[in-house]
């Protein structure tokens, strides 16, 4: 089953927007809230890129 490099981009983006709003809400103080918030972001641009070589 091969996944549309658009699909792919997609759910990246949306995981990444989970995280960053995960790591948002609770608060950047702590490590690992932190680490989402970050790790949010940069999942957000990376599905963005993924989007744009589809």
């Amino acid at each position: 089953m091969a996944v549309n490099k658009q699909t792919l981009g997609y759910l990246v983006q949306l995981g990444g927007i989970a995280a960053f709003t995960l790591g948002a809400i609770a608060s950047v103080h702590h490590a690992a809230i932190g680490a989402a918030f970050l790790g949010g972001a940069v999942a957000f641009y990376v599905g963005q890129k993924i989007r744009t070589l589809a």
